[in-house]
């Protein structure tokens, strides 16, 4: 994400100051072999390369008032989804104090064979709380995730550019039946500085963790044919991994009610965990940049961050 740097002063009633300096925003996830957070690491440990050039670096805590998070999260809907909803219909009051955190915002979006808007940005809990619990299954296959992919970046580009822009995907790992396609969904999405949190599960094994009240059956009885498509389905991208890869965000995965509250918990955790990471380019230039992220004095270190970014065009 590319913003106007703001100078904050110290006197909380003192507004801030804005200028036309465009700063590249790069969070970065650091984790030791193990999976744990490594905390306490200073600018200095790090190197940020821009096209291979070497930037000036600054680095704020997740809390910097710089970027707090703007979150949509995207809910695939689709009638074989069913047993998944009953579950996701739980989860929304997880999404403010966990993932978009105290000073965060949150919008919803569900997604089959087109894609709602159930609430705009909001801090409020409860209203986030109301929109998940109104999703409902409707029609049965259909679910237009590259398309909810691009719907959401256009949310997420009415917020302040100085706000981390996160994306969480509830939805099978695989698109059915977009407009999009799905380079051009991930060009928007490098372009606005999204990062994506996909939570995927399997609408075939799923069923089997739920109750049965919450596996209504499908009209007309089961569908052969449909799970037979879906079979040839499987050998498509997966494009929950294409779009964590290329964002800095993470592929999760679920079955059950509890590992569908660990995967939202876990998603808040690495968020607001993350070093905030900022440069202004020295060669700013035209196309995409490829960024590299690195903390030389820690061999033990795995870093997990955006691999590039397009230039402000303004």
């Amino acid at each position: 994400m590319l913003f106007a740097l703001g100078v904050v002063l110290a006197a909380q009633e003192t507004p801030t100051i804005q200028t036309s300096v465009h700063l590249v925003l790069v969070p970065a996830t650091i984790t030791d072999r193990k999976g744990n957070f490594i905390d306490g690491l200073q600018a200095d440990d790090f190197t940020v390369t821009d096209d291979g050039v070497k930037q000036n670096i600054r680095m704020d805590t997740s809390d910097t008032v710089l970027a707090p998070v703007s979150l949509v999260v995207a809910v695939q809907c689709s009638g074989i989804s069913a047993s998944v909803l009953a579950k996701i219909n739980q989860m929304g009051s997880l999404i403010q104090p966990m993932v978009a955190g105290d000073r965060g915002r949150a919008a919803v979006i569900a997604f089959d064979d087109e894609v709602r808007v159930f609430q705009e940005f909001t801090s409020d809990g409860t209203k986030i709380r109301t929109a998940f619990a109104k999703i409902q299954p409707r029609v049965i296959r259909s679910g237009k995730m590259i398309d909810a992919v691009a719907e959401s970046v256009r949310l997420l580009e009415t917020q302040p550019e100085n706000r981390r822009r996160v994306l969480m995907i509830l939805s099978e790992s695989r698109d059915r039946g977009s407009a999009m396609k799905l380079d051009a969904a991930l060009e928007l999405v490098e372009k606005a500085g999204v990062m994506v949190y996909p939570a995927t599960y399997s609408a075939y094994a799923n069923p089997w963790t739920a109750k049965p009240e919450d596996n209504p059956p499908m009209p007309g009885g089961p569908d052969y044919m449909g799970g037979l498509m879906d079979l040839f389905r499987l050998g498509k991208v997966n494009a929950a991994d294409v779009l964590a890869r290329s964002t800095g965000g993470r592929h999760l995965s679920f079955e059950t009610l509890k590992g569908l509250e660990q995967t939202i918990i876990r998603a808040g955790e690495e968020i607001h965990s993350q070093y905030l990471l900022s440069f202004v380019p020295q060669q700013p230039g035209k196309g995409y940049h490829h960024i590299e992220v690195m903390i030389p004095s820690r061999t033990d270190a795995r870093v997990r961050a955006r691999p590039g970014y397009w230039p402000a065009t303004n």
